[in-house]
């Protein structure tokens, strides 16, 4: 086979991407810069299309997908279409093939869009793998196997809970919407009802990360910076007026838990409880997540090494399992 083979993550935060046999793993946030008066799209891509965005305010920044699903299909042609180019170049003798990781509860109709954007990119075959799946293969999962295993995808734009068992999914729970950028809005939204003040996404991230602790309500404070009534101030904010927050997060997670493992045939639920959950997406770099869940669930938990590369490892790895893929996934040539 001369074409290359290309593995992308598409999630609704941040696009990955990913070479056969290049050992490099290129990130970039997943949104796309253009020009509304121009015919078509002119577009820049990743962080180059935030800074045009300062610097130009005629450029929109759109976002091709939103909670696991298409949120407008021009974005995804044009995020797509640039993928490849990147991955291997305009010029092109032989065509690559493709695997596109998607969130498992995305619509065939959504799908069919992935897939028709790839082909119009120039792919010679096309490959969906849903996340959870690549995912799971990323953090080391001997999916092929005849024992259950329980995984837990949580991405910025969702969360997919799901067990796996023989290449295929047995039971999920997929939560749309709810994920890390959730957690984010939330944290803001406490913040502006508590206390008047606004804080920006990238502030809100900052105190998810240095406040929320998943089943350990130690105090911390942390002093940021906020809009009052449209001015500059700051703000000093305590683990324990968010633990709310926080809580309210999680029972969703721990409730799909409940439900997959309640759909379980005994014989899989026997492996579970025998191997515990593995958790991966940068949801699940939450301190104390894998405590939490555990405690809720009465099961072992264990976040994979990487959590943030665990889907785009995964479909980088089903590039060498193609078959697989044709007996189990979306696929086109």
């Amino acid at each position: 086979m001369l074409g290359k083979k290309v593995a992308v993550d598409l999630g609704t935060q941040s696009v990955r991407l990913l070479v056969k046999g290049e050992n490099v793993i290129l990130s970039e946030p997943a949104v796309v810069g253009y020009d509304p008066a121009e015919l078509g799209i002119t577009a820049v891509y990743g962080a180059a299309a935030l800074r045009a965005r300062v610097e130009e305010p005629r450029i929109q920044v759109g976002r091709p997908i939103t909670a696991g699903s298409v949120a407008d299909e021009q974005l995804v042609y044009s995020l797509i279409g640039h993928l490849l180019v990147r991955a291997v170049g305009r010029q092109r003798i032989f065509k690559p093939d493709l695997v596109i990781a998607v969130m498992s509860a995305m619509s065939g109709d959504d799908r069919r869009v992935v897939l028709d954007a790839a082909m119009q990119a120039g792919a010679r075959t096309v490959y969906l793998i849903d996340s959870v799946m690549a995912g799971a293969i990323g953090a080391g999962v001997s999916v092929m196997s005849a024992n259950g295993h329980l995984v837990v995808d949580m991405g910025a734009g969702k969360t997919d809970v799901a067990l796996l068992a023989m290449e295929s999914t047995i039971a999920h729970s997929t939560l749309p919407g709810h994920g890390g950028e959730a957690l984010r809005d939330a944290v803001a939204a406490r913040v502006q009802r508590v206390h008047g003040v606004t804080l920006e996404p990238h502030v809100a991230e900052d105190v998810v990360a240095s406040l929320l602790s998943a089943g350990v309500h130690e105090e911390r404070t942390l002093s940021v910076d906020a809009k009052i009534d449209g001015a500059a101030g700051s703000v000093t904010l305590t683990s324990t007026e968010l633990a709310p927050v926080l809580d309210a997060h999680m029972r969703p997670i721990t409730a799909a838990v409940q439900e997959v493992l309640g759909e379980a045939p005994v014989s899989l639920r026997d492996d579970v409880e025998r191997e515990g959950i593995i958790a991966f997406g940068g949801g699940a770099r939450l301190e104390g997540f894998e405590r939490h869940l555990g405690s809720a669930s009465g099961l072992r938990v264990r976040v994979d090494g990487d959590p943030l590369l665990s889907v785009i490892r995964g479909a980088g790895y089903a590039l060498d399992n193609l078959d697989v893929l044709k007996r189990n996934f979306m696929y086109i040539r």
